[in-house]
């Protein structure tokens, strides 16, 4: 396997260059299939035709794909006005390329006649897939393409043509495409496939909850607030012509299903709200976040050791634009990583496509993906490559402060602001909930009971006669059965399912979840017995406790289960004679 990348202006050089790879295919003990990657920064259809005429008069069967782009990679060096053309020389392996345009089938519909082909392929390795169109949904796609054996590894882009937020094109063999999807299949049973990503931006500021979407790309409300609205509070960040280029290296950060993703801004609307080349979802935690170069480079140096072992004789990349805005000038040591281990080529994009662990493939922005590919073992004399660590200009220096500076008083003001959703939670002189907690966990988890389909039941508990313990022996050791009931309660329940809490003065109540009234009653029996052994009361004298009992039924509202818990309550410390157990 042999790739060999170009970079060129005009068709002459085109012809050098296909001359040179026609040497080294001689050189070859054999050619299974020729694929050429073009990527170039104007939407030129005519030259592009021309392109393809050229190489299919030296290459018929060559598959051709490609898409115009923000800026391209050749050999560890960033391209901004010249086109790449990539020829990638495979010995026994093959690539078969595909076009979906959405407008003439649906996004759902190409993903699952792309799940067909890769089904009836036991020898696929690789999918590379390069759509254009920022408002194009590619998500019914994805979804279906995830259904392939987890161990396909896909990688591409989103492709843009230059002018920040229009519809980019992207081309497969004699179709060009600005709504839809190019895509490549690397197939055989010797083609070995590694991916690897890096990342570098951390999280700024408080978390913030999704509450509102237009769509699944169009955020409008952020904690009730119009998405623009947090632009211009934290960063100073107005809608005018230049909100692109200076939101662009701010995105928001945010989890999903264990994978770090990052979104970052495309346009704002009039009514607040902000369009995104990924989506979001109701409910979901993000902050925004800043870039570290530092950060950033160490990453790709990691990104580097993996290659390196991995032994690539070719190395395909995609890499965000936002990235490039943010380092600049130093832009090529991050993409230097791969120059002393295999030819390198790639681009741009708005949006980098990958696969996590349990074969979600996920659109990201912010990310630096690279594709290691080989045919067979691979040479051993690229093992061991020394890493240099990056030297920033003194203007990076400065920043690498700056950075430091956020990151430690972003930690800070977490820890502070944990500690303080703690103290808002939690009722200070016993460490249970507080009442106000209680009833939103009662709520919570009352709703997940009955969405789940799951059994729900609360305790209610009362110290008997606690006015006479305190007009006896003094509200300092009212206190202190206070304290001890509430660790009780702490000891008898379940310290990830249950909730118990303080509900006012000597009264209790305990959240239970998953949990029936025949095992509540044992427990409920449980913490009676346990708090009828305290024995620090002067005299001999007892603490005892009534206990009611409640289980949710369908139709309960937070309200009414907890009327029917008092019920029950109220009957064994009026109707029984106290220090009892009563269920309703």
């Amino acid at each position: 396997m042999k790739q060999i990348p170009f970079s060129i202006k005009n068709r002459q050089e085109l012809n050098d260059c296909i001359e040179k790879v026609q040497q080294e295919v001689r050189a070859m003990k054999s050619l299974s299939c020729v694929l050429v990657s073009i990527f170039m920064d104007t939407a030129n259809e005519r030259m592009l035709m021309e392109m393809k005429h050229t190489i299919n008069a030296t290459f018929p069967e060559a598959q051709i794909v490609g898409s115009v782009s923000m800026g391209e990679i050749v050999n560890g060096t960033l391209v901004e006005h010249d086109i790449v053309v990539n020829f990638t020389l495979f010995e026994c392996s093959k690539v078969r390329v595909l076009s979906y345009d959405f407008r003439q089938i649906g996004s759902h519909q190409a993903g699952r006649e792309l799940l067909a082909i890769l089904n009836a392929d036991k020898d696929v390795a690789a999918v590379e897939v390069i759509s254009a169109g920022f408002h194009l949904d590619i998500n019914p796609f994805f979804h279906e393409a995830s259904k392939s054996r987890k161990d396909i590894v896909f990688f591409g882009g989103l492709a843009d043509d230059g002018s920040l937020g229009q519809n980019g094109m992207v081309f497969a063999q004699n179709t060009t495409l600005r709504h839809g999807v190019a895509v490549a299949v690397f197939s055989g049973s010797k083609l070995h496939v590694q991916a690897s990503s890096s990342f570098g931006w951390k999280p700024l500021g408080r978390s913030m909850t999704v509450t509102k979407m237009d769509g699944e790309f169009c955020l409008k409300e952020l904690d009730g607030i119009p998405a623009l609205d947090v632009f211009e509070r934290y960063l100073g960040i107005v809608n005018d012509e230049r909100f692109l280029v200076e939101a662009l290296t701010f995105p928001f950060y945010f989890e999903r299903n264990g994978t770090v993703l990052a979104r970052h801004p495309r346009r704002c609307r009039e009514d607040g709200g902000v369009m995104f080349g990924a989506d979001f979802r109701v409910g979901e935690k993000v902050r925004l976040a800043y870039g570290d170069p530092s950060d950033i480079i160490e990453n790709a140096m990691v990104l580097q050791e993996n290659l390196a072992n991995f032994r690539p004789e070719a190395i395909f990349m995609v890499s965000c634009v936002a990235r490039w805005m943010l380092l600049g000038s130093d832009t090529e040591q991050e993409l230097s990583v791969t120059r002393h281990l295999a030819p390198s080529s790639g681009f741009y994009a708005y949006g980098e496509f990958m696969r996590n662990a349990d074969g979600e493939i996920m659109v990201s922005n912010m990310t630096l993906v690279t594709i290691g590919m080989r045919e067979g073992l691979g040479h051993s004399d690229k093992k061991n490559i020394k890493v240099e660590h990056p030297k920033f200009k003194k203007h990076r220096t400065i920043m690498a402060h700056l950075v430091h500076f956020i990151e430690t008083t972003t930690q800070e003001l977490e820890e502070t602001n944990s500690k303080l959703s703690r103290l808002a939670q939690i009722d200070r002189m016993t460490e249970v909930l507080n009442r106000g907690e209680t009833e939103n966990r009662l709520r919570d988890m009352l709703d997940q009971a009955k969405l789940l389909g799951q059994p729900m039941s609360i305790l209610m508990l009362d110290i008997d006669d606690f006015k006479g313990i305190n007009d006896t022996f003094g509200h300092e050791m009212g206190d202190k059965v206070i304290g001890a009931v509430a660790d009780i309660l702490r000891d008898s329940t379940r310290k990830a399912d249950d909730a118990p809490g303080r509900w006012g003065g000597d009264e209790f109540l305990v959240v239970f979840q998953d949990m029936e009234s025949t095992e509540g009653r044992e427990i409920a029996e449980r913490i009676r017995r346990k708090v009828a052994a305290i024995d620090f009361l002067p005299e001999g004298r007892k603490v005892t406790v009534s206990i009611g009992f409640a289980t949710a039924g369908e139709e309960d509202t937070p309200h009414e289960l907890c009327r029917r818990a008092d019920m029950a309550l109220y009957e064994a410390k009026r109707s029984i004679g106290k220090n009892m157990v009563v269920v309703h």
